[in-house]
């Protein structure tokens, strides 16, 4: 008898979304366990509304951020503790026992994900990978000389375990491994019971506001990657005016950086960007950022042509430690089949601010210059 239940490992707001939608698409038929982590705490608030929903067949909640934390760049003797004990360490980690699988659904290849594929080498189990941003898109996670744990015996041993990856957009791939890359359906923003779906999962509130600018933050904190993006923050908000202006952080980041600094207000919602999308109307909105996903996921996943404003020419620091020129390569590659006619990616400061004011925001003259701010890792802005 075909086993037909599944796994799905989610470690972010993005792809429980995914999740959500693949179950109700891609997964249809099959019996789905969902595994949500601690590697994004607001996800922890979501258990019980899950349950609720009937959605999954049992909603099982581990701890695997410190465990990813411990392995992912250990040497090789702490590794092997770590991967012979693996039985252990998933008892003390996960609240329920995992069951017998047909295929586990996961995007990031950490540690845990590792240890699960060592789990089930034995077992017909596949493991596939799904879309978690452009990092699915640009980077080859098992390439050898990538990290120390692709060396090891049994961290190296997911590549017999997975062999194709699901994106909105597979011919944007560029990581130039061997995995197959399949498409993932896209989501219409007109299904109006997976709408009401999400909402419930994330207790979505329709803002109270219209804001005309949002500033879509990005990890660069929570991976220690120092980086310009709070100058261009206050370069945006004093360019349209604080009251127009608003920072979504990104739920990895230890704090509230923008917020404490005074660039913007409370951000009213831990909800993913694309629930916004599937809920509000993009008129008269501009989202801004670096180059988070987020921004792009209108076009990619929905089709939709939203004011956008990409900093990544203005950006001091690497987005990616190992992989920036690719990810410059497929921004490109993005801008060449899907920019559409209100995508901008300024070259300049002054042609940043012009963009701005041409999309309605109001000049507020300041005595401060854009090249005053450095690199910012601390609480201080200039």
């Amino acid at each position: 008898m075909q086993n037909n239940l599944v796994l799905i490992v989610v470690n972010s707001v993005y792809q429980l979304f995914t999740a959500v939608h693949m179950r109700r698409s891609l997964l249809a038929d099959r019996l789905v366990d969902l595994l949500v982590t601690d590697v994004t705490s607001v996800l922890n608030e979501t258990i019980p509304r899950l349950q609720e929903t009937g959605l999954f067949e049992r909603v099982i909640s581990g701890t695997t951020k410190e465990l990813n934390k411990k392995y992912a760049a250990a040497p090789a003797d702490v590794l092997n503790e770590g991967f012979q004990n693996i039985d252990r360490t998933l008892r003390w980690n996960l609240n329920e026992e995992l069951a017998s699988y047909s295929e586990i659904y996961f995007s990031n290849f950490d540690p845990f994900i590792r240890m699960l594929a060592c789990l089930y080498e034995a077992s017909p189990c596949e493991f596939i990978c799904y879309e978690d941003g452009f990092s699915s898109y640009v980077i080859d996670y098992l390439r050898e000389n990538r990290a120390a744990i692709n060396r090891h015996p049994e961290g190296g041993k997911i590549r017999n375990k997975v062999h194709r990856v699901l994106l909105y957009e597979p011919h944007l791939a560029l990581r130039g491994d061997s995995l197959t890359n399949q498409a993932l359906p896209k989501i219409d923003r007109r299904d109006q019971e997976l709408k009401l779906l999400l909402n419930y999962i994330f207790d979505y509130k329709k803002p109270e506001e219209c804001i005309d600018f949002i500033f879509l933050e990005q990890s660069f904190r929570a991976e220690g990657i120092k980086t310009n993006d709070l100058a261009l923050m206050q370069l945006c908000q004093q360019t349209v005016g604080p009251g127009r202006f608003l920072v979504k952080p990104h739920p990895r980041n230890p704090e509230n950086l923008p917020f404490q600094l005074g660039l913007t207000r409370k951000y009213p919602t831990g909800a993913p960007w694309e629930l916004f999308l599937l809920n509000e109307s993009p008129d008269r909105r501009t989202i801004i950022t670096v180059c988070s996903n987020a921004a792009l996921t209108s076009r990619i996943v929905f089709g939709m042509d939203i004011n956008t404003l990409m900093l990544y020419r203005l950006f001091e620091g690497k987005v990616l430690w190992k992989e920036d020129a690719v990810l410059k390569q497929y921004l490109r590659k993005f801008r060449r089949q899907f920019a559409g006619k209100n995508y901008y990616v300024p070259q300049t400061i002054y042609e940043l601010q012009d963009i701005l004011k041409y999309l309605g925001g109001r000049h507020e003259s300041t005595n401060q210059s854009f090249h005053h701010y450095p690199c910012l890792s601390s609480r201080k802005l200039s």
